[in-house]
């Protein structure tokens, strides 16, 4: 799985099937994980935009929500209980405080 990270990267992940991860998610330049995904099939937007990188990429481009709410409605009818949702960053943020900067009160 591989979802288009933009900056010329991608978010991805290996899995052995729908439901099992085997790798956790991370944030690279396409380049440098082709030896990582050489051969294997891909899916998701960013498989699709490097070629080179994904020669097996197929669709789908993004992950369906109906997918999505059906694996989780087999972990709720199993007994599981799902985490609660929270961010998952896998890159710094780019915005800076500024060194030099101003502040401005009202008098």
């Amino acid at each position: 799985m591989a979802t288009d990270a933009r900056r010329k990267e991608v978010y991805w992940a290996r899995y052995a099937d729908s439901r099992t991860r085997l790798t956790e998610p991370a944030v690279d330049r396409p380049a440098d994980i082709a030896g990582q995904v050489a051969g294997l099939p891909a899916v998701g937007a960013g498989a699709l935009l490097y070629p080179d990188t994904f020669p097996r990429a197929h669709e789908p481009e993004h992950v369906s929500a109906a997918a999505l709410a059906r694996l989780a409605a087999e972990r709720l009818a199993a007994g599981e209980e799902l985490p609660e949702p929270r961010p998952l960053y896998l890159r710094r943020p780019d915005a800076q405080v500024p060194k030099n900067y101003k502040v401005v009160t009202p008098k």
